[in-house]
């Protein structure tokens, strides 16, 4: 019967119990106020059903449904794209400051001020050409501004491992969490009985590994319920789908073949070397491996943009084999044969990648390692579909763009400074002359165009067809003139980039540009220069590590003069430095240990050497303020001192560590307000709980009231029998 006092009773009771779930659930969220992660769960209370009965529906009561969380998903999506865009600032932001503390400048003593030192030493050394302290203090400070060079190289190469450190880590870590929030899918779906039980818990700890895995690396989450929950990368990979995870690979460097319809090839593509940038190999010419015919182009953001040579169009390279390996900017690349009858044959739009790092892979077991790391393009935007946040992003992108660039950028101000000051040291004369001297740089091939792309030889592209000259001197220092008595130079006509044919006197058949050509023409040349025997004075030599050594005979010395090939600095020959970057550039060994052989002055067209000429101390002193073309290896030429280029290297650091820190506040701004927006929904207010106990404890005091007056009322009508 509706209106019975046991029904009466029964509304007691389950608002008792209504009341006490409440109270239960409020001293739950007093409790764990100071929680992290702990997001406030209410009751859901709901009325029972009503009967119909005269005069009308009679209400049964209410029930304790279920116990919810104040969560806001849709704050929280978006808290968690700015969490990863945060953390990937931070990781750039820190790293670039660190690297922009290599520099020192703001102290004096960095680069900048060791470079003024170094001009003004030979600035010195024009004034005072044959004084011995001059010489010794442009050593010195030569080797300041070396040493620094070799500090600043050293460092940047330490915070290239120690980010692989890093990142390592934080792959290990992420992956960790990946699998737990699949674990803890799998224990939702067991705790979950929808519009009952709700594992409340379990979800606030599932949300805090995810925002955990945000820190670490961009995701995207579409939560469908219970233990149906996607981990996705910003790019769409996934990390977890319900109860299944997939992980995440940090590993080694790679070269492979990309797919191209029709392609015949099945040799392979390898590589010596290491670079931050990712090369995409393409070949525009048709052709067959070891025919030099096959023709490629490289880019280094994935086949958007394409190295350029110094006219502005795309910069072509020869496909070699195995032992002529092409110099790709910091990478030497060459082809293994393939098998069978088309094997070796190349077609247009044949395609190569090359990963020359260390790189993030996400590993899916029917297709394999993909690779998400981070990439940039050119223009200044970012792939979407790589890894783009989280401090795996951010000190990713640091190591292969900020850190791989200034990289660059250091050894080209280097190598700059080492071309253009050898570049004229070559061609001046000491307080002695040479009996011998062995240049500094090699080929691999001494057989081959010094010019062509296999050549080996570093300064290749600096070279031109011309002349360069040689004086021969007696004991006394007087020139020799050669026969029959009108030369007073040793002339040699050279053309570095001749492929035609050219047979030595050893019967080997060797390009005419190359160094052996150069080494047989020299001494061809020089054979009108004779001692009193007939034998001629001046003699060169390819080494067995092909190097040009030119030596002369007993008695006799000799000296360089005008060049206008580039030779002479291109292999080493009477240079001022040696080394080629800013880890390894160092003066010259015999000049440290003779200081006689510091080129200061030069000779003249007359083939006279005076000691206080200063010519050649003069031009160096006077690159502080010179224009040099710098090239990058993107064809970009700019046309600035090597003060300034050092400058806006400088200046660039400076500019990318603003920016990131611009970037880390702004969105760390944004980040904190989404995270107050949830913990205003999800966290615990004390005030309002007090509230709710008191409501509560009313509602508890009500129906423990109802269910007495119910007893009461049940007592009375029991009496009315006695």
């Amino acid at each position: 019967m509706a209106t019975s006092l046991n029904a009466l009773m029964g509304i007691g009771t389950g608002a008792l119990f209504a009341s006490q779930t409440a109270l239960q659930t409020t001293g739950n969220n007093v409790a764990n106020v100071n929680t992290v992660g702990y997001s406030r769960q209410y009751v859901r209370l709901e009325t029972m059903p009503s009967l119909d009965y005269a005069p009308g529906q009679i209400g049964q009561g209410v029930r304790a449904a279920e116990v919810l969380r104040h969560f806001d998903k849709f704050v929280e999506r978006n808290y968690l794209n700015k969490l990863s865009e945060q953390k990937r600032w931070e990781a750039q932001s820190s790293q670039l400051s660190s690297l922009e503390s290599i520099f020192n400048e703001s102290t004096g003593l960095g680069v900048g001020s060791a470079l003024q030192d170094f001009y003004a030493s030979w600035e010195k050394l024009s004034q005072f050409p044959d004084d011995l302290a001059a010489r010794s203090n442009l050593i010195s400070k030569t080797q300041t501004l070396t040493q620094i060079l070799h500090t600043a190289g050293q460092s940047m190469a330490s915070m290239y491992d120690r980010i692989d450190g890093l990142v390592a880590d934080d792959v290990a870590n992420a992956n960790t969490l990946i699998q737990k929030i699949a674990d803890l899918n799998r224990q939702i779906n067991m705790h979950s009985e929808p519009g009952k039980n709700n594992p409340n818990s379990l979800l606030d700890q599932r949300d805090q590994l995810v925002r955990q895995l945000s820190a670490l690396i961009d995701v995207d989450v579409i939560d469908k319920g219970e233990g149906n929950y996607i981990v996705n990368m910003k790019g769409g990979f996934t990390l977890v789908d319900g109860v299944e995870n997939f992980e995440l690979y940090y590993g080694g460097s790679t070269a492979f073949k990309t797919p191209t319809p029709n392609s015949v090839f099945n040799g392979s593509i390898e590589y010596s070397g290491q670079d931050g940038y990712e090369y995409t190999v393409e070949f525009v010419q048709a052709g067959t491996l070891g025919n030099d015919d096959a023709m490629f182009r490289v880019s280094l953001d994935g086949g958007k943009t394409w190295m350029k040579d110094e006219n502005g169009n795309d910069k072509l390279f020869t496909a070699r084999e195995t032992g002529h390996e092409v110099q790709v900017k910091d990478l030497g690349i060459y082809f293994s044969h393939g098998s069978g009858g088309t094997g070796d044959n190349f077609i247009v739009g044949d395609r190569f990648t090359i990963v020359p790092k260390s790189t993030l892979y996400w590993i899916e077991p029917t297709i394999g390692p993909i690779n998400v790391s981070p990439q940039a393009f050119m223009d200044g935007t970012e792939n979407s579909s790589r890894a783009i946040g989280g401090s795996i992003g951010g000190n990713l992108m640091f190591r292969d763009y900020n850190l791989t660039e200034v990289r660059d950028q250091l050894d080209k101000f280097a190598e700059t400074l080492i071309w253009e000051v050898n570049r004229l040291h070559s061609q001046g004369a000491g307080l002695q002359m040479h009996n011998g001297i062995r240049g500094q740089y090699g080929t691999a091939h001494s057989d081959v165009s010094l010019m062509r792309d296999d050549s080996g030889l570093f300064w290749k592209e600096r070279l031109q067809a011309g002349n360069f000259s040689v004086g021969i001197y007696d004991s006394d220092g007087n020139q020799v003139i050669g026969n029959p008595g009108s030369a007073h130079f040793v002339d040699v006509n050279f053309d570095p980039s001749s492929t035609d044919p050219y047979v030595t006197l050893g019967g080997n058949t060797v390009e005419a540009g190359s160094l052996e050509a150069l080494a047989d023409l020299m001494n061809r040349q020089a054979a009108n220069w004779t001692d009193g025997g007939g034998y001629p004075i001046l003699t060169a030599v390819v080494t067995a590590d092909n190097k040009l050594e030119i030596q002369c005979r007993d008695g006799y010395t000799f000296g360089l003069g005008n060049d206008t090939t580039g030779l002479l600095a291109a292999l080493g020959i009477n240079t001022f430095f040696n080394g080629t970057t800013a880890s390894d550039i160092s003066v010259r060994e015999e000049i440290v240990q003779d200081q006689n052989l510091l080129n200061a002055g030069h000779i003249n067209g007359a083939g006279e050497a005076n000691a206080g000429d200063a010519e050649i101390a003069r031009l160096i002193a006077a690159l502080q303020d010179s224009k040099v073309t710098v090239r990058n290896w993107n064809g970009v030429q700019s046309n600035q001192s090597i003060s300034n280029y050092y400058g806006s290297i400088v200046s660039n650091v400076g500019g990318k560590s603003a920016g990131a820190t611009f970037n880390r506040t702004s969105v760390t701004l944004v980040a904190n307000e989404l995270e107050d927006r949830q913990s205003e929904v999800a966290g615990v207010n004390l005030d309002e709980e007090m509230t709710n106990l008191i409501k509560f404890q009313s509602s508890y005091k009500a129906a423990a009231k109802l269910i007495t007056t119910a007893d009461q009322m049940l007592q009375t009508l029991l009496s009315l029998k006695q």
